[in-house]
């Protein structure tokens, strides 16, 4: 150690004196120890008789501990990779790898020399330089993959002054939370709001709500990895205007009025954090290989029926049986999959699991549109995206679709229908939306080419059999059933060839879209 020469700073006229700069260095050292992270407090971890207090912060009710204060505490060897932001905690056989604003984790069994990607239900935060982990999630998986029994005890009490306000004018908040698919907005009143109109120009998004005038209540927290790089409010006469400014990262949004008292936002990114799939090791796992054919209703479960007898799901089977055997012929490399292959009722939780096991690339569920009175009114084929409902007519759709929950054992599992859990919904799935639309506009264009039955185009509505399939999926209506045109040509063996040809037609340009974007992702 170098031999450093004392010499004297200052020199301090009372113990008065002493005592402040004392007090001021305490103070500091405080403020640096609370400011790890903003808006951070410390949690107590216990493992056997050890017990330590980790840097953490509380968001939504849940707290998310830093796994380098972690890592070092409990002595846990770990490796910080600040390149592309990784964190990694090892044990013998096993390592966790976790990603800045990102919800998956990549599990390595060292031993066996395999790898598991984990989906967390919300993302990592970046605060400071710490990466902050659901510690309700990180338990689990360290008690499993690192042979650590650690546990969370009673939480320090963390108070966190956000400012005062003059809650008697300022009515209006405003809560925003982050998801690895965009940014999630909730605006909330005091007061009954009319209507929620939203446009954009040059990346500056304005939403007028009507009906009401406010100021903050308190003013939102953005966080680094948002697509919101700003928000201001504006209150106005009978209404509050909001102008959001965005960066490059954003794609598309959707804004409604989720409450008599509130709306929501969506705010997608054109890149979904770590979706991407070629950053898999097994790039195979992401190849164009499997197409899940779903023909709706079935057993029981007859769907509309239409003029002359026209049952919906002999339609649906029909059609899905010609499409399947066309695939097969047309890309011998490609799967097909059924969620039926005869008249049986498969519920439609059961639909998106057979999907889903089977690793599916493409759900296309096949359906036909009815009105209640057999008339030549209505006619024509649709094709229907996840999303919540724009028009009435879409909503009413949706609603018959789903409901076939009325034959099942327990209806009781699927969640309310509204619009705010669809919009949350459509969160969970906006990594596939991409192609999703994709998909339809191929679709739309080959059915228009090929079929008699016209188009009345791409749609959205909030379907159950959609949301269980974790993968891109439409759902399409072949026509209507109560038209006697439609009805004719659906009943048709030559009619329903040509809709499968066409459809076959759409998957061969899809599976070509679909290789480049992966190869160039």
């Amino acid at each position: 150690m170098p031999n450093i020469k004392k010499r004297r700073v200052c020199s301090f006229r009372s113990s008065a004196d002493m005592k402040i700069l004392l007090l001021l260095f305490v103070s500091v050292l405080l403020f640096l120890q609370m400011n790890v992270c903003a808006q951070t407090g410390f949690v107590a971890l216990k493992e056997g008789k050890s017990e330590y207090k980790i840097a953490s912060l509380h968001k939504n009710g849940m707290t998310y501990i830093s796994l380098q204060d972690f890592a070092t505490r409990f002595s846990i060897k770990s490796a910080e990779h600040k390149v592309n932001g990784k964190f990694e905690l090892f044990s013998d056989n096993f390592s966790l790898k976790f990603g800045n604003y990102n919800a998956f984790v990549i599990v390595n069994n060292r031993k066996e020399q395999k790898q598991e990607v984990l989906q967390l239900p919300v993302s990592t935060i970046l605060q400071k330089g710490h990466l902050f982990v659901p510690w309700k999630y990180l338990g689990p998986l360290c008690g499993k993959h690192l042979s650590r029994i650690i546990s969370l005890a009673v939480p320090e009490k963390v108070e966190i002054v956000t400012g005062k306000a003059d809650t008697a004018s300022h009515n209006l908040l405003v809560k925003i939370e982050e998801r690895i698919n965009g940014t999630l907005v909730r605006i909330n009143f005091k007061k009954d709001i009319k209507d929620v109109i939203s446009s954009i120009k040059n990346n500056i998004l304005t939403i007028k709500v009507t009906g009401v005038s406010e100021q903050w209540l308190a003013a939102p927290e953005i966080e680094q990895n948002s697509v919101i790089e700003s928000i201001a409010v504006k209150a106005g006469k009978g209404e509050t205007v909001f102008s959001i400014k965005l960066n490059d990262q954003y794609a598309t949004h959707e804004i409604l009025k989720s409450s008599e008292q509130g709306a929501m936002l969506t705010v997608h990114k054109k890149k979904f954090g770590e979706f991407s799939r070629t950053k898999d090791p097994k790039k195979e796992k992401w190849k164009f290989d499997a197409v899940v054919i779903d023909a709706g209703h079935g057993g029981k479960d007859f769907g509309a029926i239409g003029i002359n007898n026209t049952i919906e799901k002999n339609i649906n089977l029909a059609v899905a049986l010609k499409l399947g055997a066309e695939i097969e012929r047309e890309m011998p490399d490609v799967k097909v999959v059924y969620t039926r292959k005869n008249d049986t009722f498969v519920e439609l939780y059961k639909r998106g699991k057979i999907a889903n096991e089977n690793n599916g690339k493409l759900f296309i569920s096949i359906h036909g549109n009815s009105v209640p009175n057999k008339v030549a009114g209505p006619h024509g084929f649709e094709i229907y995206l996840l999303r919540p409902g724009r028009t009435h007519e879409a909503i009413a759709i949706a609603e018959r679709e789903n409901g076939v929950i009325k034959y099942e054992e327990n209806p009781k599992r699927y969640q309310k229908l509204t619009d705010e859990n669809f919009i949350l919904v459509t969160m969970a799935h906006a990594s596939n939306m991409k192609y999703s639309e994709k998909f339809s506009e191929l679709l739309d264009k080959q059915l228009r080419e090929d079929v008699e039955i016209v188009s009345k185009g791409v749609k959205q509505a909030g379907f159950y059999v959609l949301v269980g399939a974790s993968m891109p999926g439409i759902l399409f209506e072949t026509g209507y059933v109560t038209n006697e045109q439609d009805a004719a040509y659906l009943k048709s063996q030559g009619g329903q060839q040509e809709i499968a040809s066409a459809l076959c037609k759409a998957i061969k340009s899809f599976k070509l879209y679909y290789a480049r974007e992966i190869n160039n992702d």
